[in-house]
């Protein structure tokens, strides 16, 4: 189980479809999961913990949303296809040259 039921259910609908279908059956016994389904899990993660108007959640929120990004941008590379496609609004020329990983 990824949250609890409010959590999960808090979430926006193509998230937890997007969830489920990066998630393998048995990977958290084995312990590998795929890239593809670390990146839609740490978004999943950081949208669970952000409140709008509340730096203490975004706080907690941006090293999820970091780690959603470096997820990402691995399984690209290894020719897995963008995994946060439809999830995540395409990120200006600025914000991705931003190091998220000292914010």
């Amino acid at each position: 189980m990824l949250m609890c039921a409010k959590h999960w259910f808090s979430l926006r609908k193509p998230l937890r479809d997007a969830v489920w279908r990066e998630y393998r059956n048995g990977q958290e016994n084995s312990k590998t999961p795929t890239a593809r389904y670390m990146a839609v899990q740490q978004l999943a993660v950081a949208e669970a913990a952000f409140r709008p108007n509340d730096e203490a959640a975004a706080r907690i929120a941006l090293p999820y949303l970091a780690n959603a990004k470096r997820w990402r941008q691995r399984a690209i590379d290894k020719g897995q296809g963008d995994p946060l496609e439809g999830l995540v609004k395409d990120l200006s020329p600025q914000q991705r040259s931003f190091d998220w990983s000292n914010s």
